[in-house]
């Protein structure tokens, strides 16, 4: 099974010779100076549809919308994928129509957080832990990857899990704890840097048919931890959460925007 994500910024890159910013650090903060992504959002939207057409998505569980609440632990009861365990406390700290894990491409491709808002819209959440060297500019691509996948499944008809409607409005979130984005420069930046990454969320937004927006959890990984080490683990070393395990800094009414394209700039 090809990378989907990897097979395009390949092909980003050969088009401008090898100038793309997607995969590192420096490449989004070079980003906040000027602007410029390395790519145009039609370009992306193409290589994109060409790629995914080209490998499309296989599975027999497509779009299920399902629950995993459990999550591996080391013998210190910390969680072993911090990122896996977020979001597992995530899903179980809202309501029934939050899902995690759903599968858009097949093996271990996946949705992080879906969100059913309404019988006609759904929210794909991609979500990154405390530290992760994916840039943000690499999570909004990989929101737009999964985007993309969804809308081809229903348009070449792929066969999916039942239970997963065709929602006309599929809006984009990429979530992450306060110190991920102080690390990407985000947080305590100047409203000249703010603004260059709505413009690109507009731009984006026009071109994907899509709402995106940047939004953080106030979390400190430290707390994090010692909420998994109060759990008691079973004896295969893993934590299995149930509502009354739910952390209120993790419920949607809490998350807090930081830059969004313009539809959800003042919601």
């Amino acid at each position: 099974m090809k990378d989907i994500l990897n097979e395009v910024i390949l092909k980003l890159k050969s088009e401008k010779d090898g100038f793309c910013r997607i995969t590192h650090k420096k490449g989004w903060l070079d980003f906040l100076k000027d602007g410029d992504f390395g790519f145009t959002p039609d370009k992306l939207h193409q290589m994109l549809r060409q790629v995914i057409k080209e490998f499309p998505p296989r599975g027999e569980k497509l779009l299920y919308l399902r629950k995993r609440c459990n999550f591996t632990v080391n013998i210190k009861n910390i969680a072993c994928r911090p990122e896996e365990a977020l979001e597992r406390f995530i899903t179980t700290s809202n309501p029934d129509k939050f899902f995690n894990q759903v599968p858009i491409g097949g093996k271990k491709e996946a949705i992080d957080i879906g969100i059913e808002e309404s019988e006609t819209r759904f929210v794909f959440v991609e979500l990154k832990p405390w530290s992760s060297s994916n840039s943000p500019l690499y999570a909004i691509v990989e929101s737009l990857k999964n985007l993309i996948e969804y809308r081809i499944i229903h348009e070449e008809e792929i066969p999916h899990h039942k239970d997963c409607k065709h929602y006309s409005e599929v809006n984009l979130i990429v979530l992450a704890p306060q110190s991920y984005w102080k690390d990407y420069g985000l947080i305590g930046s100047t409203k000249d840097k703010i603004n260059i990454v709505k413009t690109a969320l507009n731009d984006l937004m026009s071109e994907f048919n899509t709402n995106i927006s940047l939004m953080q959890i106030e979390i400190e990984k430290n707390n994090f931890n010692l909420q998994c080490q109060s759990l008691k683990p079973n004896a295969e070393n893993r934590i299995e959460l149930s509502k009354s395990d739910a952390i209120p800094a993790l419920a949607r009414d809490h998350w807090q925007f930081l830059v969004s394209s313009d539809k959800n700039s003042k919601k």
